[in-house]
């Protein structure tokens, strides 16, 4: 995306915020309304803006806006209609979460890549050690037998 590095921080920043309101059970439908509403409607203008100047495709940044706003029209209904709303089911929404998600799975395959090549490293050191052992050379005793005078042999 050609987007500024300064929209995207928002975000991730503004969401963070949201998450930890959540968390602590804080946040409600009504601030959702006033608050995060508008701030995604103005988000989801400049991308669209931003598609009109650089024909970027941006389906499906855009497709999250629309889904948290149309969550944010569903709980001010069931605040109409004095339903319980459940504001934390707008956290998997949040780009913050999705992405989240993206760079989690990414830090794993790289950690199990990672753990790969340290196998391999030691196997290949296994193969080599077993190449490099000579069978002929069996362990013999440091001793002969009969270099002890036969007195010694002796059991008494």
């Amino acid at each position: 995306m050609d987007l500024r590095q300064d929209f995207y921080t928002e975000i991730f920043e503004n969401e963070q915020k949201w998450i930890d309101l959540i968390n602590s059970k804080l946040l409600n439908s009504i601030y959702c309304k006033y608050a995060l509403q508008p701030f995604y409607l103005k988000k989801k203008q400049t991308v669209k803006q931003e598609y009109f100047l650089t024909r970027n495709e941006y389906d499906r940044f855009i497709n999250i806006i629309d889904s948290i706003i149309e969550k944010i029209e569903v709980f001010n209904q069931q605040f109409k209609s004095g339903q319980k709303v459940d504001i934390s089911t707008l956290k998997p929404l949040f780009l913050i979460t999705q992405m989240g998600k993206a760079q989690k799975a990414e830090e794993n395959k790289s950690e199990i890549r990672q753990e790969i090549n340290e196998l391999q490293i030691r196997k290949q050191l296994l193969e080599n050690q077993i190449r490099n052992f000579d069978k002929a050379t069996v362990n013999e005793d440091d001793y002969i037998y009969d270099d002890f005078p036969e007195e010694i042999r002796k059991v008494k």
